[in-house]
């Protein structure tokens, strides 16, 4: 409850600093100037709120024994050339049969699937176990539409790629891809 205030209070200084500010003569160029101090602030507290939200959500999530959340950050990249868009996923330890890939209405990707870390609590010498185990989802809006057809998916060292060719027209339903 106090994190749910202090993110209040927060947001509510952030609005005052922003709406305090001495106002200059108006011009073209100091009204964009402000703009962009108001951008810069609205995405920071937005960032702050994002990190606030993510410390309340986890003691609610699904927890493992080590009390930890597994694939909670899956981190991506994703960019994109004349003709593809590449993915990048971060999924440390996988094997890659527990890989789900879904192309979901020619822009939605999924990235799911499961991790098991098997442990023994009373093993000799464990000083500390930070490896997690369950199921993770990411969803992630492409910035183009792109073709069921021809999508290549690799998983080394750790490292997820995906490259999917991108659409030059029609609407397609939801296509599942094998990881190679």
């Amino acid at each position: 409850m106090k994190r749910v205030a202090l993110g209040v209070v927060f947001l509510m200084a952030v609005a005052v600093s922003v709406c305090a500010e001495p106002t200059e003569p108006s011009t073209v160029e100091n009204e964009y100037q402000q703009l962009d101090r108001l951008r810069a602030e609205i995405t920071r507290a937005r960032r702050e709120l994002d990190r606030f939200m993510k410390d309340i959500a986890v003691p609610y999530a699904d927890m493992d024994k080590t009390g930890g959340v597994f694939g909670q950050e899956v981190r991506v990249d994703v960019s994109q050339d004349a003709n593809d868009v590449i993915v990048k996923a971060d999924l440390p330890g996988m094997s890659k049969d527990k890989i789900e890939i879904t192309l979901e209405k020619d822009r939605m990707l999924k990235i799911s699937g499961s991790r098991d870390v098997f442990t023994k609590e009373e093993s000799p010498g464990v000083v500390r176990q930070e490896r997690m185990s369950g199921r993770f989802e990411r969803l992630l809006e492409l910035p183009a539409e792109c073709e069921s057809q021809g999508i290549r998916a690799t998983y080394k060292e750790g490292v997820l790629e995906i490259v999917l060719p991108k659409k030059k027209g029609g609407k397609e339903e939801a296509v599942k891809v094998k990881v190679q």
